[in-house]
């Protein structure tokens, strides 16, 4: 059976993981709507119907009976290798189709290269990598952005979550990878303080983002990459950004499914000054 539920964009990803506690077979998303499939002695309407939240703007439709189908075969059918900045993302079940590449299997973690976020991400992570990096994935879902950096000539990349699923999906990634993506279940507090990575990344929605923010910046030296925000949410985090220490040098945006989702890469401003010096020296010499 299917119940369709709409809703904002932005509450999307908590929703769909809603729904899979729930016991979906599958979810599509269509424009501002989720279609969700359960079987039809297994679905906990009551459960589904409980998701409206009119505060939210959210609606439940359904349920309604559609006919039988492999609904896992028919996910995995509309899954294909990508190429986002150079570098290959397959699933497992796909041949390979170029190199560099990263074998993810999403399943019910958020990150596989088809949505928006995740694309800029890996962009702008690509962009900001320097040979040797040690860097921290905030959020790492699938562990698609800590593989990422390893397969692009990061030393270390640790990635955390505070959704034990996720963590699961991540370290069956990292096998199928054979990359030393270091993982945790937890909150970014976790870590110790003193603590620092080189480049910090977090794909993120914003209601997420921001709580975690200062203390992604303060365990972060050179460079910060943000993804998951919508553009109509510009204001809000543009107030939250830590305008003293770091400078915005990069931004990059994409629309899927009737909304634009930013990403930013951010530098500190002491990486700023050494640049500039590194520039004026060349220049001279």
């Amino acid at each position: 059976m299917l119940f369709r539920i709409a809703a904002p964009p932005a509450e999307h990803e908590r929703l769909v993981a809603e729904l899979s506690s729930l016991g979906t077979l599958g979810v599509e998303e269509r424009g501002a709507e989720l279609l969700a499939y359960f079987a039809s002695d297994g679905a906990d309407a009551a459960g589904v119907s409980r998701l409206a939240d009119p505060e939210r703007h959210i609606a439940v439709y359904g349920p309604q009976a559609v006919p039988d189908a492999d609904w896992e075969r028919e996910w995995r059918s509309g899954l294909a290798p990508r190429c986002v900045a150079g570098l290959w993302i397959r699933p497992s079940w796909c041949a390979p189709a170029g190199e560099p590449e990263l074998v993810i299997d999403p399943q019910q973690a958020f990150g596989s290269g088809e949505h928006a976020s995740t694309r800029l991400a890996l962009r702008l992570l690509r962009e900001a990598l320097r040979p040797g990096d040690m860097v921290l994935d905030v959020g790492t879902g699938s562990g698609i952005l800590g593989l990422a950096a390893l397969r692009s000539g990061a030393r270390a990349a640790l990635g955390f979550d505070t959704d034990p699923v996720a963590l699961v999906n991540a370290a069956e990634n990292r096998a199928r990878n054979g990359l030393p993506l270091a993982l945790y279940c937890g909150a970014l507090e976790a870590l110790a303080v003193h603590v620092r990575f080189d480049v910090g990344v977090a794909n993120l929605l914003l209601h997420e983002l921001l709580p975690c923010l200062p203390g992604l910046a303060a365990r972060t030296r050179r460079a910060l990459v943000l993804s998951g925000q919508l553009e109509l949410e510009r204001p809000r985090l543009e107030a939250a950004l830590p305008r003293a220490d770091w400078q915005c040098v990069r931004e990059l945006s994409e629309l899927q499914s009737g909304e634009t989702w930013c990403a930013r890469l951010l530098v500190h401003k002491d990486a700023l000054q050494r640049s500039s010096s590194a520039s004026r020296v060349s220049a001279s010499a």
